[in-house]
């Protein structure tokens, strides 16, 4: 029997190893045994590359495999694996921006410095990934970049915030109980604009009248408060007694009044909180006590209160078009057309109304940004706005486009031919916050049967902050991450020498959901979304700084190729939507006649099904997916392929629980997918196949842990997958 471990990945490669590393193929036999038997027909194949005709494939075909960089440096096994099998490596993690960039911002490509060299030494190409993600990111850095400007405020500056405020010569508000049976009266005096209190015959104790000239509002502990009621008597002096607090726990307000208008000031700072009134008692006065007005005011530090943008632009002339989205039946959402106005305006936002809708929402326009609203968010939204008709449009509260919230929003446009003005402000309430936050304004412009089109621009979408420092704005926001990716992407080039010559220079771009546009998130510690900043442009201004960066240091700019790069695009439960979003999205970037994406990478991270028709449907969208690739034009790269295997019903199938046969399955849909790469693909459009996964994951890993996604099985023996892979290589390019 031939080894069935490290020596059956190639034994030329191992001798290789050996010479230069004292690398023993001796450790690394097995003796058979019943286990095993049924694989030795496995021993019978040699490297994986070996079943290429490169004859027959696309002139620049590399077949890839995914490793460790840190592992590669080694040259022990895992670098021999990749000199037999590959012509060319991905590195998993150690090209991406946190394993590459420290806390404070520092970046050491050290370990990329030194794979290179090992890659060169053994004949590999190394695959870059990935230049632009959202994804293990140096969060925690980038948003330390865009704190709030702080503002030159003197620090002993206090700026007095009114807690509560009446007064009854505009306003009416009061609460009497108490004198039972004494007759004591409560009104509202308008003639001198104030409320009266008149009690014509002495209680048997001061608390027998009571009332509250203040209440509904709420008390801090350990604030300093200062209270002003401003009072007067008819009739002699009375001693007003009270206090100010909750049912339980109250600070005294006691004063003596007399027949002249007067402010009685009290400064407190209570042990207790909660919900106060202002209670008043003078139940042994026989006469009117008059009170004008109550003011209730703590101090806080110096503090300015300043609207932030939302979004990146709003007025048409401009060109900005990623927060201003349009749907139509089967259009899905896409940045809103920049027309001429027919009106002679100049340059704004259209959206296309489809005529006898089902509902007033089958057409929409939407105003999006990033931004999580929460419960008590205040917001300024401000647009002008006209229809080719007259119609009724309201406005609903979303998610993200399309995720529905609330009916109800910023209110409802009556909309004519004529232009006109809309501003609304006010606070986010929980129902259109919902669970997640509002981060979308809706408007259902279908709501007559016949086609139109709603115009809008001059667009404002503002959230109110208070503060001691002042937000950057977005523009000064994007200036910093510009350069701050730009200083990422040539230093990722310089260490790479220009040796690295086909990268993944966006990864991961596209929305799941329905939408297929541009993804957005929230940003943490270890994601950065910086599309959050900079719009669709991120991946202009990645691609950009990539060729200038390559060009200066070493590379060759018409060896560059740049990829975009993303996940389920052969995916059966949306019959491939995603693909079309990503093609879709691509022409959208290079719309702007400079951008160019030379390649589509599907990382294809599949799925055997034991569900027949499942596996049916799976098969055909595979097949979908190609095709679509194939029409783009692009370089197609298959950049992670791995497999896992789930039964009839979906559950995953755990590899201490995986048969014989179940292997020889997953086996024959690699080779399905190898060979229909190259039946559907054209020559020219052949970049490369990568397996990402050589060996079956481990029990807490962070990659399909314990999934049988390796062709090698975690001792490095061979399993029946690797067979897929040469026999399709072999028949798919005529070996």
């Amino acid at each position: 029997m031939k080894l069935l471990n490290i020596a059956t990945i190639g034994t030329a490669a191992v001798m290789l190893a050996a010479c230069a590393d004292d690398f023993n193929t001796n450790d690394f036999k097995v003796e058979p045994s019943a286990e095993t038997s049924q694989y030795e027909w496995l021993n019978e194949y040699g490297a994986i590359k070996s079943y290429i005709n490169y004859s027959n494939v696309g002139p620049l075909f590399r077949l890839g495999g995914a490793l460790d960089a840190s592992e590669m440096n080694k040259r022990g096994l895992v670098y021999a694996l990749a000199v037999a099998n590959y012509d060319e490596v991905t590195f998993g993690n150690h090209m991406k921006h946190n394993f590459v960039m420290n806390a404070d911002g520092a970046m050491d490509f050290g370990t990329i410095r030194t794979a290179i060299e090992t890659a060169r030494n053994g004949g590999l190409k190394i695959f870059g990934h990935t230049l632009c993600w959202h994804s293990q990111q140096r969060g925690s850095y980038l948003l330390s970049l865009l704190q709030d400007k702080e503002l030159d405020i003197d620090p002993d500056q206090k700026n007095e915030v009114v807690d509560y405020e009446i007064d009854w010569g505009t306003q009416s508000g009061y609460s009497m109980w108490g004198q039972w049976g004494k007759g004591a009266t409560a009104a509202i005096n308008t003639d001198d604009g104030c409320l009266e209190v008149v009690n014509p015959e002495a209680a048997d104790n001061f608390w027998d009248l009571q009332f509250f000239i203040a209440d509904g509002f709420n008390i801090v502990k350990d604030t300093e408060y200062t209270l002003t009621v401003t009072a007067r008597t008819l009739g002699g002096e009375a001693n007003i007694r009270g206090g100010i607090g909750t049912w339980s726990e109250t600070a005294s307000v006691n004063y003596t009044a007399g027949p002249e208008w007067k402010d009685y000031t009290f400064t407190f700072t209570p042990a207790f909180e909660g919900g106060s009134h202002l209670l008043t008692q003078c139940g042994d006065f026989v006469g009117t006590v008059q009170f004008k007005s109550v003011k209730l005011t703590h101090k806080e530090a110096a503090a300015v209160t300043i609207r932030q943008s939302l979004i990146n632009g709003g007025d048409a002339d401009n060109g900005t078009t990623e927060n201003i989205l349009s749907r139509t039946p089967g259009s899905g959402d896409n940045a809103a057309p920049v027309v001429d106005d027919p009106a002679g305006t100049g340059k704004v936002y259209v959206a296309e109304i489809a005529g006898n809708p089902a509902n007033d929402y089958d057409s929409q326009l939407f105003i999006t940004t990033s931004t999580a609203l929460k419960e008590g968010d205040k917001i300024h939204v401000k647009f002008r706005y006209r229809c080719s008709d007259v119609r009724s449009i309201s406005t609903q509260a979303h998610g993200a486009p399309g995720s529905y919230l609330h009916w109800q929003f910023i209110g409802t446009l009556n909309c004519t031919t004529e232009w006109k003005d809309f501003e609304y402000s006010g606070a986010i309430t929980a129902e259109q916050a919902g669970s997640d936050g509002c981060r979308t304004i809706a408007f259902n412009l279908a709501s007559a049967p016949d086609a139109a089109q709603f115009y809008i621009d001059d667009v404002e979408f503002d959230i109110e902050k208070s503060a001691n420092a002042i937000p950057l704005t977005p523009e000064e926001k994007a200036e910093i991450l510009k350069g701050e990716l730009k200083r990422w992407i040539y230093g990722m080039m310089e260490a790479c020498d220009g040796y690295v010559t086909a990268w993944d220079v966006v990864n991961e771009a596209i929305a799941d959901g329905g939408s297929y546009g541009v993804k957005y998130g929230e940003d943490t510690d270890n994601e950065f979304y910086w599309q959050n900043y900079l719009g669709e442009n991120y991946v202009r201004y990645a691609v950009q700084y990539a060729r200038e960066a390559f060009a200066e240091y070493g590379g060759n700019p018409d060896e560059l190729l740049l990829f975009a790069n993303d996940y389920n695009l052969e995916a059966a439960y949306n019959n491939t939507a995603k693909t079309d979003g990503l093609i879709r999205t691509i022409r959208q970037w290079e719309a702007d006649g400079v951008t160019r994406i030379d390649g589509i990478g599907t990382q294809m991270h599949v799925t055997y099904s034991l569900n027949p028709e499942y596996q049916a449907k799976q098969e055909q969208c595979v097949v979908d997916m190609f095709t679509k690739l194939a029409a783009s034009g692009k370089l197609i790269h298959v950049s992670e392929l791995d497999m896992g295997i789930q039964d009839e019903q979906g559950n995953t199938i755990m590899t201490p629980d995986l048969t014989y046969e179940q292997k020889l399955l997953m086996s024959d849909y690699y080779k399905f997918i190898v060979t229909k790469f190259f039946e559907i693909i054209p020559k020219e459009q052949q970049y490369g196949i990568v397996q990402w996964a050589a060996t079956d994951s481990p029990e807490g890993s962070g990659w399909r842990a314990g999934e049988p996604i390796g062709i090698w099985d975690s001792n490095y023996s061979r399993k029946p997958a690797y067979a897929g892979w040469c026999d399709a290589l072999k028949e798919a390019t005529g070996k």
